[in-house]
């Protein structure tokens, strides 16, 4: 956490994990970080039954291994003059994998190959 305001919660449900940066509880701005789950070779974003979901693997330059221990992660926040954030960093075993802006839905990822739905190339 940054302060009262700002925040980002890292949700691995076992199938897949997310990034979610949030302003008093409010997201506004997330990304997708890894699948655990099988990679499908092409994701139904429309239903809603498989929330969240897996990114496909025309969109994933290369799998990470999961999360296991909060000390794995790193953030790195810059905030502008008025103490609002510009931008975090997210680094897993000190690789930067991810960034989220306010505002960025999706936002960037070391992983993947090309801008999809859930991610866009960092």
């Amino acid at each position: 956490m940054l302060n009262d305001v700002y925040s980002v919660i890292i949700e691995d449900d076992g199938k897949v994990a997310y990034a979610y940066l949030l302003k008093e509880n409010n997201v506004i701005g997330d990304v997708w970080l890894y699948n655990q789950a099988q990679t499908p070779l092409i994701a139904n974003w429309t239903d809603k039954k498989e929330l969240p979901f897996l990114n496909s693997k025309e969109f994933i330059k290369q799998q990470i291994e999961p999360i296991n221990d909060s000390y794995e992660i790193d953030l790195e926040w810059s905030v502008s003059n008025d103490l609002a954030v510009d931008k975090v960093l997210i680094y897993i075993r000190k690789e930067l994998i991810a960034k989220l802006t306010p505002g960025s839905m999706p936002g960037w990822s070391a992983v993947v190959v090309k801008d999809g739905p859930l991610a866009r190339v960092l």
